[in-house]
């Protein structure tokens, strides 16, 4: 499933954060119960979705 085609919803996003990362998160102020901090997190892990979809495909026309 290639990310930059197929993006995973915001709820699947959030859901897939274990229990302990959220601590470090709420103990760094980012809340993902707060609806403000949710979103910015998870247009933070699409954006890193993008790039890392980006460079997969450079590398594989690098290879070609």
């Amino acid at each position: 499933m290639d990310p930059a085609r197929y993006p995973r919803s915001a709820a699947a996003i959030l859901r897939s954060v274990p229990q302990r990362d959220r601590a470090l998160l709420l103990r760094l102020g980012l809340d993902l119960d707060n609806p403000a901090h949710a979103e910015l997190f998870v247009e933070g892990v699409r954006a890193a979705d993008d790039a890392i979809a980006d460079q997969v495909r450079w590398e594989r026309e690098r290879l070609r």
